[in-house]
């Protein structure tokens, strides 16, 4: 978990953000997280599917591998995607609340970061003590991400008022004859949403909702493109093929 401080001149001056900063947030996290408003452009490469947190909050996440602390998009150091999720850009800085308890968010750091370092990379503050030109980009970046998450909130409160989640297990089957099951996944309900009245489906289209639903649909085709990146990587168990399946405790819906 990261650990978050305030960025500070005092505690942080001479550091600096490594180049390839998103790549060592990215190369060891099997899903990646995303916002509403990025799935259209996710699903070029990844499967999108909704997870819970550990706070029991809702997550729209890029899956990136099949196996825990594994990211398949990252070979040799590098990023292989064209699509890079906001996560990735802006890591390791956050926005987080001061310890006074004054609503305006502050600029804050993972201080443990691979990502920081004091001989190479991007100066975090300038000769004047000043925030870097790259890092106030950054800052504004999570700014607007910051609005994005309300969206994504938002997002995820319509998918519940109009039933449109349904839990899942990616059933693994590999070619040695094992099996793997992986739970605690969502995706869409189709079914669910093809009989919504065309009122509702206004209310997605006005929201900008409709096409990040239809593009998590198609995003399901992007598992097979999974498995091939699976078994060209070395090291890793090949699968033969895998079945969506509704998790026992939403056979009902």
């Amino acid at each position: 978990m990261a650990k978050l401080t305030a960025l500070t001149l005092d505690a942080h001056k001479g550091y600096k953000l490594k180049e390839k900063s998103g790549v060592i947030y990215a190369q060891n996290a099997h899903m990646l997280p995303l916002r509403v408003t990025e799935v259209v452009q996710a699903i070029v490469d990844f499967p999108v599917v909704i997870s819970r947190m550990s706070n029991g909050a809702m997550s729209l996440s890029a899956l990136t591998s099949f196996e825990p602390s594994k990211n398949l998009y990252v070979v040799s150091g590098e990023w292989h995607s064209s699509f890079q999720p906001a996560a990735m850009k802006t890591y390791p800085l956050f926005l987080m609340k001061e310890e006074m308890g004054r609503p305006e968010l502050i600029l804050g750091v993972d201080a443990d970061s691979d990502a920081l370092s004091k001989e190479e990379g991007l100066a975090l503050f300038d000769q004047k003590g000043k925030l870097s030109l790259p890092i106030k980009q950054l800052k504004a970046q999570l700014a607007e991400d910051s609005k994005n998450m309300v969206h994504t909130f938002q997002f995820f409160e319509t998918l519940e008022k109009f039933d449109l989640i349904r839990s899942i297990d990616l059933a693994l089957n590999y070619t040695d004859g094992q099996t793997n099951r992986i739970r605690g996944l969502s995706m869409i309900h189709e079914d669910n949403l093809q009989s919504l009245s065309s009122e509702r489906l206004t209310e997605l289209r006005d929201s900008g909702y409709l096409a990040p639903l239809y593009a998590m649909l198609f995003s399901v085709f992007q598992l097979n493109a999974l498995i091939r990146r699976n078994n060209a990587s070395v090291g890793t168990a090949k699968i033969k093929n895998i079945n969506l399946e509704v998790s026992k405790d939403n056979r009902s819906a």
